[in-house]
């Protein structure tokens, strides 16, 4: 972090108590959300703007991640209380932005008295503006989520007057932080906030009447997949993830979308809105620490590749040799032997480079006990030179789920590895695989050096590493892809007694994933 940044996130911690004296004093001259009037206590430090501008300046001075998850935790907390007190969303967004208007007379006094460069006081308003931005999205989510629950309540007592209130003021959220659209039954487009309009290039004109997909579809994903978000809206159920939609220009974006259908008195769908975030530049980075966690598990592997590879290639040699000598009875043997271990070489190879190349990103029917056979049959030469046994236990030799099959080796090649790695004298891996209505159920057990409490809360963390040579990307790549899967990752482990994953996935039946 860049020194003179840092003194600025530091001053904005001191002062955050002052920050927010300002800010409660400026929305009650305007008029605007009076937390004191409205019933949160300024001296609340579960909602407190002081906490806000606490953690901004910690973001600037300290570790920007855990500054993040905290920011994270007040705006959930936040959204929850302002919709238990009914604060109306008007007057958080008129304070939100005065929060802002504030902040940046705070960093005009700092640079005028600290004598700050300019190019610095850019680089914490890029720092900071991101941030602000996200507090806004996560708040008007937060919002509509505990206002759903808010609105049974109010129709059970037949009070639609205020419930059509919550709902304007949720139309007026939706316009401001997210890129809103409404379609109709059949996926035509009835309405289009201005933030949709500009990040797909079209004007509402040309986006009326159309269907979303057909307008926005990039190519990127496959049939089924956009047979299972509709599958999930026709059963009235909500569906959550990422989606590359192509604008008019041709350029590509990424946007976190939530697609959430209204349902008639008979149960079925009639039209849905889709309440997206920009996600195209986090993808980016994604990608490249994918890629680079990659080249990582590329390289460690190397070593265990070719100790396979020459193994077999031995055989050929020797069996070669005996050809010359032996009946012809036999020369069928050898010649059986030899096809095997070139057969043997050639997987080894088209597997490894599987994972060197890079790859677009499909997802389709996958078996993942056969992906797990195929890298334990990888991994078993490195684990031989380790003294390491693999056992492996299936349920059923086809076990299938909807998901990107490159993406799912990288994940169980990570975590085989890691058990390898946690047993420097020997010891034994054992993976199974079982299932339920639902999901797919996997369990990666090492009988390793283990870890502690405290280790196991911090795994997944950008750059948190166990092991002496690692980057700390390898857990968190798997974290994240799990998650594009909706899947779960969960972690047992206790010191010299070894660790457990344990990974779940939604079970794929009749080609739809079961929600």
């Amino acid at each position: 972090m860049n020194q003179a940044v840092a003194l600025i996130g530091e001053k904005i911690k001191k002062c955050s108590q002052l920050l927010k004296m300002k800010l409660s004093e400026f929305s009650i001259q305007t008029d605007s959300h009076s937390l004191c009037k409205t019933g949160i206590n300024y001296q609340d430090k579960n909602y407190c703007w002081e906490k806000f501008f606490s953690y901004l300046g910690e973001a600037l001075s300290g570790d920007y991640a855990v500054a993040y998850n905290s920011l994270i935790k007040w705006t959930d907390s936040y959204g929850q209380k302002a919709v238990q007190i009914e604060i109306p969303f008007e007057q958080f967004m008129n304070t939100f932005h005065l929060s802002r208007s504030i902040l940046l007379e705070f960093l005009e006094e700092v640079v005028d008295s600290s004598h700050i460069s300019a190019k610095t006081l850019l680089e914490v308003i890029k720092l900071t503006d991101p941030l602000i931005d996200q507090v806004g999205i996560l708040f008007t989510n937060q919002y509509i989520k505990y206002s759903l629950n808010s609105k049974f309540t109010l129709t059970e007592n037949e009070d639609l007057k205020i419930t059509l209130k919550e709902l304007n003021a949720l139309k007026i959220a939706l316009n401001e932080a997210t890129i809103f659209a409404v379609t109709d039954t059949n996926d035509n487009i009835i309405y289009a906030n201005d933030r949709f309009c500009n990040i797909s290039k079209y004007t509402k004109e040309e986006l009326i009447g159309k269907n979303h997909h057909d307008i926005s579809f990039s190519g990127y994903h496959s049939k089924e997949f956009f047979q299972n978000i509709w599958a999930c809206i026709q059963q009235g159920l909500v569906w959550k993830g990422e989606i590359r939609n192509k604008a008019k220009d041709g350029t590509y974006y990424w946007v976190d979308t939530t697609i959430v259908p209204f349902v008639d008195h008979e149960g079925k769908t009639y039209q849905h809105i889709s309440i997206q975030n920009d996600v195209t530049e986090q993808k980016r980075t994604e990608e490249m620490l994918i890629k680079s966690e990659k080249l990582s598990l590329v390289g460690e592997l190397a070593a265990g590749i070719a100790h396979e590879i020459r193994n077999p290639l031995t055989t050929i040699k020797g069996f070669v040799q005996l050809l010359d000598q032996d009946s012809e009875d036999k020369k069928h043997l050898y010649t059986d032997t030899i096809l095997n271990e070139i057969d043997r070489i050639n997987f080894i190879v088209n597997e490894f480079m599987v994972l060197a190349k890079p790859h677009a990103v499909f997802f389709s029917k996958c078996n993942i006990v056969e992906i797990i056979k195929s890298l334990k049959y990888l991994l078993e030469a490195e684990a031989i030179l380790k003294n390491v046994i693999i056992i492996d236990a299936y349920e059923s030799d086809e076990m299938f789920l909807f998901g990107e099959k490159n993406q799912l080796k990288q994940v169980f090649l990570n975590l085989i590895k890691n058990a390898i790695e946690a047993m420097p004298f020997g010891g034994i891996i054992t993976i199974s695989i079982t299932k339920t209505a639902q999901d797919i159920l996997i369990s990666i057990q090492d009988n390793g050096v283990g870890m502690s409490d405290e280790q196991v809360k911090r795994i997944g963390e950008p750059f948190y590493t166990t092991k002496e040579t690692g980057n700390g990307l390898g857990l968190m790549m798997c974290y994240k892809i799990i998650r594009d899967h909706n899947g779960k990752m969960s972690v047992q482990s206790q010191l010299n007694k070894g660790t457990n994953f344990l990974i779940t996935f939604p079970i794929l039946m009749d080609n739809k994933i079961e929600f």
